[in-house]
């Protein structure tokens, strides 16, 4: 099994899988150049409490859902690509001096210990090439805690799942982005995936991805205001939240409060990766939002009316091409879609 594999192309026929807060989500997609179609969906969901914060709390589970794809015939060997489970993924690009392979993996290292945020010893690093001169080379370097990785290699070990890659989410949701037109945008885009408990943030300038981080931040906040305001359990909230936010009085209120959270994540992440950006630069152009704690009717409206920022759906590129009528479905199903389309044609 490759770890990451950044940016490198693979098969035309790829199956992307997504291990997420709510269940288990499988894409199974066909790659024809740099086209391609979603061709299968699917959902497993989790049992309550088989994740918790981006945490898996039933390793057996999981497992079992594995398996049950593999009965089921949606997952034929090779050709994998699945996320790290849980959050904490933190993408960085670095610019090191012109020398060899050993030099610069012990350059990486003492980068990325100052670069990331969490202890580099608990930390497994992968990195590529993105530019490389006579003078430096350009590198974009990925930081998972290890033990999410050494978990995600046993989950699908015991599941009897071959894996072709191991991948991380923000990769995958950049490759999305780019697979569905995202990388024509100049200037700095922000591309947001806000799940359950956990949003995944990625920088792109220009087209390419600057860096990007998953933080402890989800749909779960609005469903516990929402709690909150009603006086009532959180499934009663969390069923209120899908059938009928959007006629609340207090829907902007609470969705404000969301944004500005977000929008606090997000200034911590664009500070981190300033020194790649010129005067003027630092501005965000537009903002594409997916997941299912995105797919609220006024999300991008509270985020336009905060920051004053073109702010859209993912769907709106040119997912119709790729989803053709199940469109709305990027929503949930994103990652998977990124992974596999990674998988396929990235």
């Amino acid at each position: 099994m490759v770890l990451f594999n950044l940016l490198k192309r693979k098969k035309r026929f790829a199956i992307g899988i997504d291990i997420g807060h709510s269940g288990l989500k499988v894409v199974t997609f066909h790659g024809e150049g740099q086209r391609g179609t979603v061709e299968k969906l699917h959902l497993r969901d989790f049992s309550p409490g088989a994740m918790d914060a981006g945490r898996v709390e039933d390793e057996g589970e999981l497992v079992e859902a594995l398996r049950e794809l593999v009965r089921e015939g949606l997952i034929p060997k090779g050709k994998m690509v699945a996320s790290v489970p849980g959050g904490k993924v933190e993408v960085k690009r670095i610019r090191v001096p012109a020398m060899g392979p050993k030099e610069v993996d012990r350059y990486v290292a003492m980068e990325a210990e100052q670069a990331f945020t969490l202890p580099f010893l608990s930390l497994t690093i992968d990195y590529a090439v993105m530019k490389r001169t006579e003078e430096y080379s350009d590198l974009l370097v990925v930081g998972v805690p290890r033990e999410q990785v050494t978990l995600a290699r046993e989950l699908f070990h015991k599941a009897g799942v071959d894996l072709h890659v191991l991948d991380v989410k923000p990769l995958a949701l950049y490759h999305l982005f780019s697979f569905l037109g995202g990388d024509e945008f100049e200037g700095l885009s922000v591309v947001l995936d806000v799940g359950r408990s956990v949003t995944t943030m990625v920088l792109v300038m220009n087209g390419e991805v600057l860096c990007a981080r998953e933080v402890y931040l989800g749909g779960d906040m609005i469903t516990e205001m929402i709690q909150a305001k009603e006086g009532i359990v959180y499934q009663e909230a969390e069923k209120l939240k899908r059938e009928e936010f959007s006629h609340k009085p207090y829907e902007m209120e609470i969705l404000d409060k969301f944004v500005v959270s977000l929008g606090h994540e997000l200034r911590l992440v664009l500070d981190s990766c300033r020194l790649w950006l010129e005067p003027g630069e630092a501005e965000v152009k537009r903002l594409f939002y997916t997941g299912g704690g995105a797919s609220l009717k006024n999300f991008g409206r509270a985020f336009e009316e905060k920051f004053d920022v073109e702010a859209r759906n993912m769907y709106y590129l040119n997912a119709k091409d790729v989803l053709g009528g199940r469109v709305e479905e990027l929503d949930r199903y994103s990652v998977a879609v990124g992974l596999s389309v990674r998988g396929a044609v990235a």
